[in-house]
């Protein structure tokens, strides 16, 4: 073979539009706009594209019309920055003198940087494949349809696959199986008996298909470790539901399961492994398949007034179903953390909480009611306490400092909730709904759901409201949004009655999923 090729990544596709072309590839797209000849000068740039052009004839033509050369330029300029042209020695992929077959050449053109080293590395790997039954001679199967040698199938439980230093771990029984991320062999075991166990998908010799499936995966992820290629828990399809969460990724596990038959990485949080902290709890902590909280949601609870969702046995209360699901979170993870951590979504919150427990207890001087009684929010959940509900409650209100105040309410002599905010009508506020999710719960028949007094407060990340900042909407409208905004400054004001917080290790899973908490 002798010289180099620039070719269009077979994954590439391209449609007409009203007015140009919209080109797509497996991770990016664009599309320009013209007229409808940009079209026509696609299909003719594309053809030998597909066979391969060497770079110093991928330019314009001599001669060509000035807006021809223009838009020749434009998609030359768009493939190279998103990254759709593959470069590839003359005679690639045919199959002979060492190359790759067809379809494998293909596949690395479609996903990797450099195609040729990438079938270097996989011809000069050898495989071990420790399993038994389909899903071992499946995984062999897939190994050597890439091109990797493998060595004599060993006897073990599970499925383990190793290739020099990247290793695979799975297993399948019953009606579920998965695959753990790359990594060294120690690493996939411990997380692949910690997915099997929380799995529990049962014993017995699984479903040929589901073990070809979960045997495929496995083969694929460390095929790719090998060739130094995108992980394919990477692989994010054009739409937006299917964007990762932001934040630092976890470790991806497929979990596959029948009936019918599909499969989909979840984050898992590796206690042998753990990655940088960060992301967002509610989608890693309460995942429903490897959450170690179940999956905080709705349910069949009433939702007015105060939203609710449960998490197990634990609810949540909240102004929105977001913070509901949030605070249901919180409440499920605190029982996985050590006794006395004060759990937040975050630093802010957790140290809020932390501050705001420190100065429950503190005297100060009674507020009279009417400071708070004409806000329309406090008012609100207060009339939810003592109408809806018909609870003979009442309040407490204390100030602490000049911009500290205390919300107490109780019913009977028992304490149902308490609020430590900046302002009488705020502490109040968050009180009075948390005393009102309590009476809602417990009509539900949900007694002990959420026993002991609740805490709610301003220190909660709140995701920002429909038409939040539209001219006619006030406070009444969105609260509690924009209390965050001023929750560092309170709680300077709150340090200086309590003093200092401090943080507490939870441990490498729930520090991965982005909580903090002080005591």
């Amino acid at each position: 073979m002798s010289g180099v090729l620039l070719r269009l990544r077979p994954v590439v596709h391209a449609t007409p539009t009203g007015n140009g072309v919209h080109v797509r590839g497996w991770r990016s797209s664009f599309t320009l706009d013209g007229g409808r000849g940009l079209w026509t000068i696609w299909e003719r740039l594309a053809a030998p594209l597909a066979d391969g052009v060497p770079p110093e004839r991928l330019v314009a033509p001599e001669g060509a019309a000035p807006v021809v050369a223009r838009a020749l330029e434009l998609l030359i300029g768009q493939l190279r920055e998103h990254d759709l042209l593959v470069e590839v020695p003359a005679g690639w992929g045919g199959g002979g003198d060492g190359q790759p077959p067809p379809d494998i050449a293909g596949w690395l053109e479609s996903v990797a940087a450099r195609p040729v080293e990438a079938w270097g590395l996989l011809r000069a790997a050898r495989a071990e494949v420790v399993g038994e039954g389909v899903l071992a001679a499946a995984a062999r199967r897939a190994l050597v349809a890439t091109g990797v040698e493998v060595a004599a199938v060993r006897p073990g439980p599970g499925l383990l696959v190793v290739v020099g230093a990247h290793a695979v771990a799975g297993g399948c029984a019953g009606d579920v199986g998965f695959v753990v991320a790359p990594g060294a062999v120690g690493e996939v075991l411990a997380d692949a008996a910690g997915v099997a166990e929380r799995l529990s998908g049962g014993a017995g010799e699984p479903p040929e298909v589901l073990a070809a499936l979960v045997a495929s995966a496995a083969a694929h992820r460390v095929v790719c470790a090998v060739g130094g290629l995108p992980d394919p828990s990477t692989e994010v399809v054009d739409m937006w539901h299917d964007v990762p969460p932001g934040g630092p990724p976890q470790q991806a596990v497929l979990v596959a399961r029948l009936d019918p038959l599909r499969a989909e990485y979840h984050p898992w949080l590796s206690v042998v492994r753990p990655r940088e902290a960060g992301g967002v709890p509610l989608e890693v902590l309460g995942d429903e398949e490897l959450g170690p909280v179940a999956t905080p949601l709705p349910g069949a609870l009433p939702q007015l007034p105060v939203k609710l969702a449960a998490s197990g046995e634990v609810v949540g209360f909240g102004v929105t179903e977001h913070s509901a699901r949030l605070d249901a979170l919180l409440r499920a993870a605190s029982r996985l953390a050590p006794e006395g951590a004060l759990i937040g979504a975050d630093r802010v919150h957790a140290r809020g909480l932390a501050l705001r427990a420190a100065v429950r207890g503190l005297p100060g001087e009674v507020v009279a009611g009417r400071e708070w009684s004409g806000d329309p929010t406090a008012r609100r959940w207060w009339k939810a306490v003592v109408l809806r509900f018909a609870l003979p409650a009442e309040v407490e209100v204390t100030r602490l400092a000049p911009e500290v105040v205390r919300a107490v309410v109780r019913c009977g002599g028992v304490e149902l909730s308490w609020a430590v905010e900046a302002s009488a009508a705020d502490a109040v506020a968050f009180a009075a709904l948390a005393a009102a999710g309590r009476a809602q719960v417990e009509r539900a028949g949900g007694v002990g759901w959420a026993s002991g007094p609740v805490v709610l407060c301003g220190a909660a990340p709140v995701a920002t409201p429909d038409a939040a900042a539209a001219p006619w909407t006030n406070r009444d409208w969105h609260w509690p949004y924009g209390l965050r905004d001023v929750e560092e400054a309170f709680q300077e004001g709150v340090r200086a009655l309590a003093g200092e917080v401090e943080p507490v290790d939870l441990g490498p899973v729930l520090t991965a999923a982005g909580l903090v908490a002080f005591r």
